[in-house]
């Protein structure tokens, strides 16, 4: 009887170890997320400054695009970011994990313009840049 005592004990004990340890690796994983998360938003924010300080509002699209271009940055169209707005321009510029149910978010600046609904009209002006996060692959 004490021999099936002791390795009950034996086993009890080496349950809770393996508990507590998941429980700090698991509360060391997320703080360590949550770090490289502020990290990551600080250097959005940043890129978002740097272009909010070369381009100002009330430029053309036109002037906007031939800018891109000219810094060899990447960007396309991608309407309905705001109910009711013309087509913004979008540039890549991150990625973030998503649930389950998504492969994650693709991270963009978006140029947004004043215009007619859904155009990419060159007159159209530049009324604000923002960060916007959208769904990849979601179900």
């Amino acid at each position: 009887m004490k021999r099936w005592t002791a390795i009950t004990m034996i086993f009890a004990s080496s349950v809770i170890t393996c508990t507590v340890v998941c429980f700090v690796l698991n509360r060391f994983e997320k703080q360590n997320e949550q770090v490289g998360v502020s990290h990551r938003e600080a250097i959005y924010q940043s890129i978002l400054q740097s272009y909010s300080a070369s381009f100002s509002s009330g430029m053309t699209r036109a002037q906007v695009e031939d800018s891109l271009r000219a810094r060899g940055v990447q960007f396309g169209e991608i309407c309905c970011l705001e109910q009711g707005a013309s087509d913004a321009e979008t540039t890549k510029i991150g990625f973030e994990t998503g649930p389950w149910y998504c492969t994650g978010y693709d991270v963009y600046v978006a140029f947004h313009f004043s215009g007619p609904l859904a155009s990419q009209n060159s007159t159209d002006v530049l009324k604000k840049i923002s960060i916007e996060s959208l769904p990849v692959d979601c179900l």
